[in-house]
């Protein structure tokens, strides 16, 4: 298989060499799209960093989104990349452990890999809208930091290697595109909230939890009709007092 249905992210880029370089790693290890999310400034320099023909390509194939989460609406699974080991940040993965499972859902799903601007990295809000968090090993804490086309290179070339190694096995599911968990995700919050179980103050903190949960079981598109019907549920029974037992919000 190809590794056509993956894409690189690049969330608030600084430098337009950067996002050209990150090209051409991309291109060297066989992925497939590159999209930009809100980049300080696109200049011819991006062209000549990217260097390569198929680096060249993937420039002028990119995507720019004003919007994160617009950027990843059309993904079934996305990884976030950090170097920052933060308590509300993880659990982490490096690219070694994540990429065989990542192979296995490329072969008919769209994965997204996610990058953050050269110095601050991906923020916990963006971390917390990615199913798989990857930290890459370095020396040492004081050497952690790598530039966004290093990045991009060895997160692509473990994805190369697990490909070639064993051919992917076929999920036995279908997951719901990354839009569809967030909606679900978002009417989980509320009636939560509603019902008491989930405090009003720093809500997605603890909502991270049940993200965990659904994460590893992978989640289909009845599966967060299911959820969402459960809270509809709920919501009825809040506002009415008692349950009903109509089937019109069964998936």
């Amino acid at each position: 298989m190809s590794l056509e249905n993956v894409a690189v992210v690049l969330s608030r880029p600084k430098l337009s060499e950067n996002i050209g370089t990150a090209a051409r790693a991309a291109a060297n290890m066989g992925l497939g799209r590159l999209i930009v999310v809100q980049p300080f400034r696109l200049e011819e320099e991006i062209m000549m960093a990217a260097a390569t023909r198929a680096g060249q390509e993937l420039i002028r194939t990119l995507t720019v989104f004003d919007d994160f989460d617009q950027a990843l609406a059309g993904f079934h699974f996305v990884v976030g990349t950090t170097a920052r080991r933060g308590s509300k940040r993880g659990p982490f993965h490096t690219p070694r452990q994540a990429a065989p499972g990542l192979i296995q859902a490329a072969r008919e799903n769209r994965v997204a890999l996610v990058f953050g601007a050269e110095r601050s990295g991906l923020t916990t809000d963006e971390l917390r809208r990615c199913q798989t968090v990857v930290c890459i090993p370095t020396a040492s804490a004081s050497t952690s930091s790598l530039n966004l086309a290093q990045a991009v290179l060895v997160l692509g070339y473990e994805l190369l290697l697990a490909r070639n190694q064993a051919p992917p096995e076929r999920l036995e599911y279908k997951p719901a595109p990354v839009s569809e968990l967030q909606d679900m995700y978002d009417h989980f919050q509320r009636t939560m909230v509603r019902i008491g179980f989930l405090p009003e103050d720093n809500t997605e903190h603890w909502l991270m939890s049940f993200k965990r949960l659904f994460n590893r079981t992978g989640l289909t598109h009845g599966d967060c009709n299911l959820v969402r019907g459960m809270c509809r549920q709920i919501d009825w029974a809040v506002d009415h007092g008692r349950p009903t037992h109509s089937n019109e919000d069964e998936p």
